[in-house]
């Protein structure tokens, strides 16, 4: 009988996301497992008084020790309390240290939003579009609470409606870019890094399946 191989590539390098919150590092936590990205590693910045310039430099610092292929600092533009002018500033200081900026306008959830649909203009209000994941997702929040309790398989609920999500984001920056003169979110950026580093999904271990 012939052995069935498993549909992932062969990993090249290693990759370090920072993020802004807490949060966001256990829901990327559950997408390297629910994934096995195994060359993937999720730190939370853990910075007080956090802004994109610390975040950025916690980065950095982290991208020392590891000694990673690739790095990522992400943020929502709340979390940092940034706006567009000052991401276009930061762009070229992460650049020169070698940090990729994965970041989401208005806030991170704009995200999962983008599972569920395309929005046919910029969203700016970070609370209607939290309202909106909430309708789809009962009980959503984005805080360590939920996602070690009733968002414990968040991830996995959404992987199907991944690759739709990537193409909402490219279509809806096309939009938004138009608008403020920034894309969206760099999220499918990070999405080709992924993609091209860690290989394609290895989903055979999870049994569960969710509509």
């Amino acid at each position: 009988m012939a052995i069935r191989k498993k549909n992932t590539t062969e990993a090249k390098g290693t990759i370090l996301l920072v993020t802004a919150t807490k949060a966001e590092a256990i829901y990327f936590s559950q997408m390297r497992k629910d994934c096995r990205y195994m060359n993937l590693t999720v730190e939370c910045a853990d910075v007080k008084d956090l802004n994109l310039k610390h975040l950025i430099d916690a980065t950095s610092k982290k991208k020392l020790v590891g000694k990673y292929q690739h790095v990522w600092c992400l943020f929502g533009f709340d979390e940092v309390g940034t706006d567009i002018d000052e991401v276009k500033e930061y762009e070229e200081y992460a650049k020169k240290k070698k940090i990729n900026l994965c970041y989401f306008n208005p806030c991170f959830e704009i995200w999962f939003l983008l599972h569920l649909m395309q929005p046919s203009a910029f969203l700016s209000d970070a609370d209607a579009i939290r309202a909106k994941v909430a309708q789809a997702v009962p009980g959503f929040s984005m805080t360590p609470e939920f996602l070690l309790t009733k968002g414990l398989n968040l991830h996995l609920q959404l992987f199907s409606r991944h690759a739709t999500a990537d193409l909402n984001a490219r279509n809806y920056n096309d939009r938004v870019e138009i608008q403020t003169g920034l894309a969206a979110t760099t999220m499918p950026l990070f999405d080709e890094c992924i993609q091209t580093v860690c290989g394609k999904a290895d989903m055979s271990h999870n049994q569960k399946a969710f509509k």
